[in-house]
């Protein structure tokens, strides 16, 4: 890396051995594991052949833009890999294949784990983070670990000794949907009143819960969500996190096309760790989608990434 002048960020580690977990631990490194070596840890990502091995690399580790949209305003950090329309003709191929996936769990799984995987760790939004967790679904028995998210996140973390948590935010109550909502009536109390934080959650998908309470006074949980529609979802994870002493790292998948981002402008007066009953709306601020895409070559190499990687062949 000294010699290449390459940064953490910029530089994927190819093992498949103890001592290739620890130079990856220790130097916060993504670790993609060929398997032909055999089954020596359960630590990285497994690759099962060179073509695979190659094609992570070319579709994914040569983007040259992990992130498309991003607003960064004191406390507030969100970012999306991409925008999401199934309409718009430019977007409409990999909007779809992305909702298949999210939704149901159809359309190209692995392109969008490598899509999640690449985006976080190569635009360094890992760095500085102490916690992953997953935004939880719209009810309290939505699996958490939905057709095998949970378990791509869990292994990010531990490729750079970061726990996951995929319910550190619990869903007490089901809440509606943003997406089918007209936009002059998503609230901030749907989420704010339908969820709280775990003081015990479940480390990296482990059947028991922490046996020491954690705390996160001070640390920075990165929240891992698919869609971004209005913001309403990310800003309650951010109050949850700020009132219980944290800091908040926002990432979605994908941003819905021209729909502003809505803050949360007064802190509301939370318990973190159990139900809120709150009656009254939070001041907000929205910012302008269009004002905050921060790379407009994205949309076009995510759908050559995707075309790319269903027509792969290694020669």
């Amino acid at each position: 890396m000294e010699r290449y002048g390459a940064q953490p960020c910029e530089t994927a580690l190819v093992g498949g051995i103890r001592e290739d977990m620890i130079a990856g631990v220790q130097n916060k490194l993504l670790l993609l594991r060929p398997t032909w070596y055999g089954q020596h840890m359960e630590y990285g990502f497994p690759v099962e052949t060179i073509s695979e091995l190659a094609r992570f690399c070319f579709v994914f580790g040569l983007r040259k833009h992990p992130i498309f949209w991003r607003v960064q305003d004191g406390t507030l950090d969100v970012s999306a890999a991409g925008p999401f329309s199934t309409f718009k003709a430019a977007y409409q191929m990999f909007g779809e294949d992305a909702r298949a996936f999210a939704k149901g769990g159809m359309g190209s799984p692995n392109f969008w784990f490598n899509f999640a995987v690449s985006s976080m760790y190569f635009s360094g939004l890992l760095e500085g983070v102490n916690y992953i967790c997953s935004y939880p679904g719209h009810s309290p028995q939505s699996d958490p670990n939905k057709f095998g998210m949970a378990d791509v996140l869990a292994k990010l973390g531990k490729c750079f000794n970061i726990s996951y948590y995929h319910d550190l935010i619990v869903r007490h109550e089901e809440a509606l949907k943003s997406q089918p909502i007209k936009a002059a009536n998503r609230r901030f109390l749907t989420q704010l009143n339908s969820i709280h934080l775990s003081k015990r959650p479940h480390k990296n998908l482990a059947n028991d819960a922490v046996k020491t309470a954690i705390s996160l006074n001070g640390k920075t949980i990165l929240v891992v969500d698919d869609f971004c529609t209005s913001g309403r979802s990310n800003e309650a994870s951010r109050a949850f996190i700020e009132a219980a002493g944290g800091r908040a790292r926002l990432f979605s998948w994908l941003k819905t096309i021209n729909a502003p981002y809505t803050r949360i402008n007064s802190a509301p007066d939370l318990a973190p760790f159990k139900p809120n009953g709150l009656e009254n709306e939070p001041l907000s601020l929205e910012y302008d989608y269009f004002a905050h895409v921060v790379a407009n070559g994205a949309p076009g190499e995510i759908h050559e990434s995707l075309c790319r990687y269903r027509d792969w062949k290694w020669a």
